[in-house]
């Protein structure tokens, strides 16, 4: 009976001792640290993240691209209206019965960025301006429905010519995936929507 006991603490003592030896021992047998690439192992290095940024002070855009969100929507709107101003006073959209894809597909935004034009840039005493934002998608699959009553912007499917405040009456704004869409609020043309190439009435 006491050799049995011995034998199992005897055991159990072994191995407490060999993984203390192994928690207190490894860290010096494999070790890792920071290691500086070379241009040319950087070279071969490719990755895309969630999210990019780009400040280019040349032409004065920066923009955020949100590279793999995806949207997809069925919803239906009573009124939709932007940009009430001018002589005399009008909108520069005034949407009735709006759709945002219909019952049997959805309308799909793949990708979302933000872009911002700036007059100047570089300068922050004060004469930097902000020209124009852009909140859109470079891939627009669906359909939009409307009375569009008012509609400023571009349809490149459709016309290359910008609609300014258009009465296009009861339509569908058909786009196929291939280019994207962007809202525009700009500091001299307003409110606009802008459809691709891959867009159409």
């Amino acid at each position: 009976m006491y050799k049995a006991a011995s034998r199992k603490i005897g055991f159990f003592l072994t191995g407490f001792i060999l993984l203390a030896w192994v928690a207190i021992l490894q860290p010096s047998l494999c070790r890792a640290g920071m290691h500086e690439l070379s241009d040319g192992e950087l070279s071969s290095v490719y990755a895309a993240g969630f999210s990019s940024f780009d400040l280019n002070t040349t032409t004065g855009i920066a923009r955020m691209d949100f590279n793999t969100v995806m949207a997809s929507t069925y919803t239906t709107i009573d009124s939709l209206k932007m940009g009430y101003y001018g002589t005399p006073k009008a909108w520069d959209q005034a949407w009735l019965g709006v759709s945002l894809g219909s019952p049997a597909t959805d309308l799909v935004l793949n990708g979302v960025y933000i872009e911002a034009k700036f007059t100047d840039i570089t300068n922050s005493s004060g004469s930097r301006q902000l020209d124009y934002v852009h909140i859109g998608t470079p891939k627009l699959t669906g359909d939009i429905s409307a009375n569009f009553t008012s509609f400023s912007g571009t349809i490149l499917g459709t016309t290359a010519i910008p609609y300014n405040r258009s009465n296009l009456g009861t339509q569908t704004i058909t786009s196929d995936g291939s280019s994207g869409f962007y809202l525009s609020l700009d500091k001299n043309n307003g409110f606009s929507f802008n459809f691709g190439s891959g867009s159409h009435l």
